[in-house]
């Protein structure tokens, strides 16, 4: 299989962000024309818009392999090694500037010796940092360090994620240590929920991303392999917060369970002693009105007193047999 090179042409539909590498240069959507093929660059398409899936099949001149793999719908996270290069399929989140739900996109990314080619069909979170970034001034050489780099902030916008789910625990815990627990039920489930989601897409990554270091061409260095490698390790940190946060995410879950627990058998127990306490007067109201003969003091106008008084002397009976009980 023989590298080639990408044509860059004036029609960009569907072309989120362009960028030469050496020197950094941010390219309009209408400039690409005028990039030198052989120049390092960086081409991040929008998959959602039919012109970029057009460009790419008809265009880009890509290798087969690649284009199949740039241009499949749903594929699963994991990397392709290729003879001059190598196609990554991973994770990420969504961007959402409104801070709602967490959600997951997938992106692919192709990169060889002198071209990133990254695709997506949604906003994600790690491609709107890096390319902020790059906007600002940040230069990576070769695409192989633009990669890198987007790999360290993949990692970061989990580990931010993360961050702000441990956040929330602590609050939680701060309300439920106040007594008030039933406020934090739903919101500790949902954040266990996001945590398991988390744990599985960081886990799919590192095992994806694990295979590059080792497949990266020669010419790139023993030192890029090794940084490569300490980025891909970032994943590593990420699975141990998320461990931590979710062993404290079900601690207070137990926390909550506990403490309900507690209230509810007190409950019990007051609504077993006030039975218990009732039981002597409605056994002697019920026996006085029964209404058959021989009931005492039916004539008596003094009945109702001696009523009342046999009632009383029963609960206080009652009562003092339950209070030695419970000192026993």
């Amino acid at each position: 299989m023989q590298q080639t090179t990408v044509p860059l042409v004036a029609d960009s539909h569907g072309l989120i962000c362009a960028f030469g590498l050496r020197p950094l240069v941010r390219l309009e959507l209408d400039a690409l024309k005028d990039i030198e093929p052989e120049s390092p660059v960086w081409l991040h398409f929008n998959l959602a818009d039919r012109r970029a899936r057009d460009w790419l099949s008809e265009q880009s001149q890509l290798p087969e392999a690649v284009l199949e793999a740039l241009l499949e719908e749903g594929s699963h996270v994991h990397v392709q090694i290729l003879q001059h290069g190598f196609v990554a399929t991973l994770r990420d989140l969504d961007h959402d500037a409104n801070g709602g739900e967490v959600r997951f996109g997938t992106f692919t990314v192709y990169v060889d010796a002198q071209r990133m080619v990254s695709v997506r069909r949604h906003p994600l979170e790690t491609f709107d940092r890096l390319r902020r970034e790059l906007y600002m001034g940040l230069e990576l050489p070769s695409p192989v360090a633009l990669f890198e780099h987007l790999v360290e902030c993949l990692a970061d916008t989990f580990e931010s994620t993360v961050a702000r789910l441990a956040s929330t625990v602590e609050d939680a815990e701060d309300s439920i240590l106040a007594g008030h627990q039933k406020e934090q039920g739903t919101e500790l489930r949902q954040v266990r929920w996001l945590l398991a989601r988390l744990r599985r897409e960081a886990r799919a990554n590192r095992t994806a991303l694990a295979r590059i270091p080792s497949h990266l061409p020669a010419a790139c260095g023993s030192d890029r392999q090794q940084s490569m490698a300490a980025a891909v390790d970032r994943f590593a940190g990420v699975a141990q917060d998320l461990e931590l946060v979710e062993d404290r995410a079900r601690l207070m879950q137990e926390e909550i369970a506990g403490r309900l627990s507690e209230a509810t058998n007190k409950n019990l127990y007051l609504l077993s002693i006030v039975t218990t306490a009732l039981f002597p007067i409605t056994l002697i109201t019920g026996i006085f009105g029964m209404n058959v003969g021989g009931l005492p003091w039916m004539e008596d106008p003094r009945g109702f007193t001696h009523a009342m008084v046999i009632i009383g002397v029963a609960v206080a009976i009652t009562l003092t047999l339950i209070g030695r009980t419970r000192m026993r």
